[in-house]
């Protein structure tokens, strides 16, 4: 691809559009300047054919004073006087003699022509004079030198200026092109030095122009959004590698203990496969979880229903009831009925993540509250445990993908610190929110928020 510099490309366009104007300007002054000289040419002689014309009607031949004829002629004109038959009587010419041989043509009245002849161009005017004192014709030949010395020093004027109009247009246009695009050369250079040094460099140019300083300014935005792309997927890789191999450690070491000698014991065999389906089932809950999260960016396209959210919350708070049989569970629901537009998975999927939650970290108190409350625009659900709480330094960091409190309980809880963030992308989903509220070893309580006129995406 043959690549041009926006300099030169600049100095072109603006040359020629230069030139352009400037042509099509001096062409129309110049031809505007032509019509109006011509014109002036015309009334010269036009006005001398009407004064010699009043001299020869008006009085006798014979008592024509020469004066009167050359005061009625402009300087270069030349005058014929013609019989009835087309003789010439007599002729004069104001100022230098005018090298042209006029051949006689009758006419009817006033006529003017223009002409052009191996002696140049003229105009000719004739009038037939019909008085007491004359009968015959009157012709007045004037010359267009002066018309045509004009113009062609008007064009050569033209080109002249021109040149020297486009020649300094040209090297003004240089020098702004060159002032214009140093700020995007500069950026230019900086984005190869970023390039070789990766997401961590920044545009740090300031060019006081409105549409570099915000191509800059969004550059910058673009590679934060980058950067922090770049290490949530790179963690997101560590992350789900590091969940994956222990597991999988795992079930490779109690293989090769059944390998070396644990085929022979059947209790040894038993409690090696036993803990090998186990970690299987974990590494299978985790892919669920991780293809959930990546599919179709957490939406989905399944039938909504309008559901009874008080309805979904019991429903759930029972299944938990007699999965937990030693915890408590207190419901405080709005007396009010509110119906809500989603796919009943997913608020089951929601409700089941968070009671799971409040009840891995409250394994000493075992009272969970869960509340509903409907407000003019939207309802609240509020899950409450009396657990072991979330520092506040952790509460923003809790709903990112692999983060888990406390950490050294992790994988005797059986957690693999996707519940949250997949909660979090199916209530964003439907435009509602959720915030975590926590005292460190008191309480943690989570609220999910939903607009009341919901509408599917």
């Amino acid at each position: 691809m043959n690549r041009q510099s926006l300099k030169y490309r600049w100095l072109r366009l603006s040359t020629l559009i230069i030139s352009i104007t400037y042509l099509m300007f001096s062409s129309l002054l110049i031809y505007l300047t032509s019509i109006y000289l011509e014109n002036q040419e015309y009334r010269s002689i036009d006005r001398s054919l009407e004064e010699l014309e009043s001299i020869y009607e008006g009085q006798p031949i014979n008592t024509i004073n020469e004066n009167e004829i050359y005061s009625s002629l402009y300087d270069g004109q030349k005058m014929i006087l013609y019989t009835q038959s087309g003789e010439e009587v007599f002729s004069a010419t104001a100022g230098i003699p005018l090298v042209y041989e006029s051949e006689f043509e009758p006419v009817l009245e006033k006529e003017i022509t223009s002409m052009d002849t191996e002696d140049g161009s003229f105009f000719k005017g004739s009038i037939r004079i019909d008085s007491v004192y004359w009968n015959g014709y009157l012709s007045v030949i004037h010359p267009l030198d002066y018309y045509h010395s004009v113009i062609r020093m008007m064009v050569f004027i033209a080109i002249i200026v021109g040149f020297i109009s486009i020649l300094f247009t040209s090297i003004i246009s240089y020098f702004f092109s060159t002032q214009m695009v140093k700020p995007i050369r500069n950026i230019a250079n900086q984005l190869r030095r970023i390039e070789d040094e990766g997401f961590s460099e920044r545009l740090q140019i300031q060019t006081n122009t409105e549409e570099t300083d915000y191509m800059v300014e969004s550059f910058n935005h673009m590679m934060d959004s980058l950067e922090r792309s770049y290490n949530q997927q790179k963690q997101f890789v560590e992350d789900a590698s590091h969940e994956l191999r222990t597991p999988l450690q795992i079930i490779q070491g109690h293989l090769k203990l059944i390998n070396r000698w644990g085929r022979h014991k059947p209790e040894v065999l038993d409690e090696s496969l036993n803990i090998s389906i186990d970690e299987l089932q974990r590494i299978n809950k985790l892919v669920e979880e991780l293809l959930l999260l990546t599919k179709n960016e957490g939406r989905t396209k399944e039938v909504m229903e309008e559901v009874d959210i008080n309805k979904e919350v019991k429903s759930r708070v029972a299944a938990f009831r007699q999965l937990h049989p030693d915890y408590t569970f207190n419901l405080d629901l709005d007396d009010r009925k509110i119906r809500f537009l989603i796919n009943p998975y997913h608020l089951e999927q929601m409700l089941v993540i968070f009671l799971d939650n409040a009840i891995k970290y409250d394994h000493e108190q075992k009272h969970i509250n869960v509340t509903t409350k409907k407000h003019e625009d939207h309802f609240d659900i509020s899950i409450v445990d009396h657990g072991i709480g979330i520092p506040e330094s952790e509460i923003e960091a809790i709903f990112d993908r692999f983060y888990r409190v406390d950490k050294s309980r992790s994988r005797e809880l059986g957690g693999n610190g996707l519940g949250l963030s997949i909660a979090q992308k199916l209530i964003d989903n439907y435009k509602g929110r959720v915030w975590i509220e926590s005292n460190e070893g008191a309480f943690t309580k989570v609220t999910i928020r939903f607009p009341l006129k919901n509408r599917q995406l």
